[in-house]
């Protein structure tokens, strides 16, 4: 959910006006309204049959977004710093963001027992939460981007020295957990308790990130192949992995997870397809590109601060019932996201809780000098 225009120097925004890539705006904000769709859905989605469509076309959005990470990672790495200040930048854009969401995420959860249970009783619940990344329901996900951020630089190695090892080891290490997980859910197979969530453990998502830090070092190539596809050469595989996907989620009742080999099918499918798709995006009004490039840019912070903007919305009973109050429910999601997102980009501060600040004077050239016509 992060962009190369995201660093923490005034300079390396302005270097990215001229650098970033269009097609990643635009599949940053597909996910991250994915992302919210999912969330959207989550309560309606044994109850209507949109909801469950919806659901699981939104599939793709978390192995998308690691997609994202690791290729935004790869691109903008061009081996300027060390690793310890590599560390220091990445790291204090989830860390500190991390920290102190588990914070407002497990005050707010915990509202009603705040005054009836023990200090001590609570900051040991926070601890574990914080170190199992369940704070809330969406958290789990920085600390899987921590993890695949510390071993980068190993991965960086292996992937420029050992290209196909390591897309082979990666491959079969997160399909083996994939399976692993899918096999417990349908009481196949029993997991070992290991005191913390099988899904937040990197193994089960490195391949994503590794196939993104790939098409990044080959990022011209990528372009170049996908760009000789057609829209309905990349649209009919993505239709078939979908299916697999819903006769999958709806036979064995799984339609709830992320983590399965059907889903992992289908996201590797849904990029290659949605990247075609943003390729012939660029003929759409100016303003709508600098929209979803605006919602691109902030989609930390979105991802963030929207399931607290759902909680709050769910208390109202019209927004609880039948397909039209879950249409409602997302916009609601959408508009209010993106109100106090804009609001909240306008502090400096706003860094400290994964949200972006750009000077007034870097807006405006921005707008001049981004270009998404070519």
């Amino acid at each position: 959910m992060e962009n190369c225009c995201r660093g923490p120097q005034h300079r390396e925004k302005r270097r990215c006006i001229h650098t970033r890539i269009k097609e990643i705006d635009y599949l940053r904000a597909i996910s991250a309204i994915a992302v919210i769709l999912i969330h959207v859905t989550a309560s309606y989605v044994e109850t209507s049959v949109m909801a469950f469509a919806w659901n699981q076309v939104a599939r793709f959005a978390v192995p998308m977004f690691i997609l994202l990470s690791g290729l935004s990672l790869a691109l903008s790495d061009r081996g300027r710093i060390g690793k310890r200040e590599f560390f220091k930048r990445r790291y204090n854009k989830i860390l500190l963001p991390y920290l102190i969401w588990s914070i407002l995420y497990f005050t707010y959860a915990q509202q009603y027992n705040l005054g009836s249970v023990e200090p001590w009783v609570l900051l040991t619940t926070l601890g574990k939460h914080m170190v199992k990344g369940t704070a809330y329901v969406h958290l789990y996900f920085l600390v899987i981007i921590c993890q695949l951020y510390l071993i980068y630089p190993f991965l960086k190695s292996l992937l420029r020295t050992k290209t196909n090892w390591t897309l082979t080891v990666s491959f079969i290490s997160t399909l083996v957990m994939h399976m692993a997980i899918y096999l417990h859910a349908n009481q196949l197979i029993v997991l070992p308790s290991i005191k913390v969530p099988y899904v937040i453990l990197f193994p089960v998502w490195v391949f994503y990130f590794v196939l993104g830090m790939f098409v990044a070092m080959r990022f011209n190539k990528f372009s170049a192949f996908v760009g000789k596809l057609t829209l309905w050469q990349t649209f009919v595989p993505w239709l078939a992995s979908l299916i697999v996907l819903v006769v999958d989620s709806k036979w064995t009742d799984t339609f709830a997870s992320s983590t399965k080999p059907s889903t992992l099918l289908y996201t590797v499918v849904s990029a290659l397809f949605m990247y075609r798709l943003s390729t012939s995006m660029t003929g759409w009004p100016r303003k709508v590109l600098h929209s979803v490039c605006w919602f691109s840019t902030h989609s930390f912070f979105i991802y963030l601060i929207h399931p607290l903007i759902i909680s709050e919305l769910f208390h109202f009973k019209g927004l609880r019932v039948g397909d039209s109050g879950l249409v409602m429910l997302f916009i609601l999601t959408i508009v209010c996201s993106c109100v106090l997102t804009y609001l909240g980009s306008r502090f400096k501060f706003v860094h400290l809780f994964g949200g972006v600040f750009i000077r007034p004077k870097l807006r405006k050239e921005i707008d001049t000098k981004v270009d998404y016509s070519n």
